[in-house]
């Protein structure tokens, strides 16, 4: 099967290009990049919010608040980046890495920390690890347990949507340790051969080159700067109008930005919760996409804090109202298991139930 290539409209760098894709280009923005413009106040509010929650919920994980986060500093342009492309119909597959897509899409914060401290009003009633939460009303499936499961899971989606004739497309996002797996090539090689309506994009290191394997299983490809917010939406934007146009998949590689404190373990708690993990240095995708947006004067002075402001101000509101929610109640347990409940597990809902009226 002979690699596909897309209609040079469709991106200033066509799908099947070994280059890296960048935006800014000599401290402007390139002319084929300027539509998304359009979007950039948007990725910067998302990427702002995604940064103060991240570090908040860091703070959170190492205080023993909540068990589990799979910090995303630093990763920003690639999740806003890619989910802000999508269109209202569009699904997206996250791993637990890529947790903000459901917030991007939609997903209340408060809803979002509830899940995280697995409280009374946790959407999944604890049945789900944090950053796992269910988003189905904002076209989100949870991450899977299985790291790379949602590859396959992804695809099959797309390939649903094509044989029903509907108008959708699906976006996987994933790590490059995906790549190492068998989920990996049974993805690609479902998508290449049936021609599937799907984006796959990746998050790797440089020297990963993801997106090269594309060819042996007949996808286009392309690699984008992932500090580049502007690129990143833009190619992703690009990849998912040649796949709702019946072109086929295309696996993006989105380049991880080298930061000095990637990831937050370098942070100290005071840092987490102060203005200096709003800027991680020159390779930091938030600085960048400010200064991009200050040089085309499309952002208000004081901007960016006044969004940090109001992400913190909302966070704690929401941290509080979990903390005093408390877990849910036993009997949920046996929520969102079955359809039908079996017999058995009916009759121990109504012991259990009668326990706790009974204060045991």
């Amino acid at each position: 099967m002979q690699p596909t290539t897309s209609d040079p409209s469709h991106s200033p760098a066509p799908p099947g290009s070994d280059d890296l894709v960048r935006a800014a280009r000599d401290g402007g923005v390139d002319a084929a990049f300027r539509p998304a413009l359009d979007a950039a106040e948007a990725l910067h509010r998302h990427m702002v919010r995604a940064r103060v929650v991240s570090a908040r919920m860091v703070a959170l994980q190492r205080s023993e608040k909540v068990a589990f986060h799979h910090a995303s500093l630093g990763e920003e342009a690639a999740v806003a980046g890619a989910v802000l492309a999508m269109r209202a119909t569009d699904w997206v597959f996250p791993g637990a890495r890529e947790w903000y897509a459901t917030l991007a899409r939609g997903l209340p914060l408060d809803a979002y920390v509830h899940h995280a401290f697995g409280s009374a009003s946790d959407p999944a009633k604890g049945h789900a690890a944090p950053d796992h939460a269910p988003a189905r009303a904002f076209n989100v499936v949870p991450p899977s347990g299985v790291v790379g499961a949602h590859l396959p899971q992804a695809v099959g989606a797309a390939w649903a949507a094509k044989i029903r004739g509907d108008d959708v497309a699906a976006l996987a996002l994933f790590g490059a340790e995906v790549s190492a797996g068998g989920d990996f090539h049974n993805a690609l090689n479902f998508a290449g051969v049936f021609k599937v309506p799907i984006v796959l994009a990746c998050r790797a290191p440089a020297d990963a080159r993801v997106a090269s394997r594309a060819v042996a299983y007949g996808l286009a490809n392309a690699r984008v700067d992932g500090g580049d917010a502007l690129a990143v939406f833009t190619v992703v934007k690009a990849a998912l109008a040649r796949a709702a146009s019946g072109e086929g998949a295309t696996l993006v590689e989105i380049v991880s930005p080298v930061l000095d404190r990637l990831g937050g373990d370098a942070l100290t708690d005071a840092a987490l919760v102060s203005s200096e993990v709003l800027d991680l240095g020159p390779a930091d995708p938030l600085t960048r996409l400010r200064a991009a947006l200050a040089r085309e004067d499309r952002l208000a002075p004081g901007a960016h804090e006044a969004i940090a402001r109001e992400a913190s101000a909302e966070l704690d509101a929401a941290v509080a109202a979990a903390e005093r929610a408390g877990p849910p109640a036993p009997a949920t347990i046996f929520d969102h298991v079955y359809a039908g409940v079996p017999a058995h597990l009916a009759a121990e809902r109504e012991r259990l139930a009668g326990t706790q009226r009974n204060g045991g």
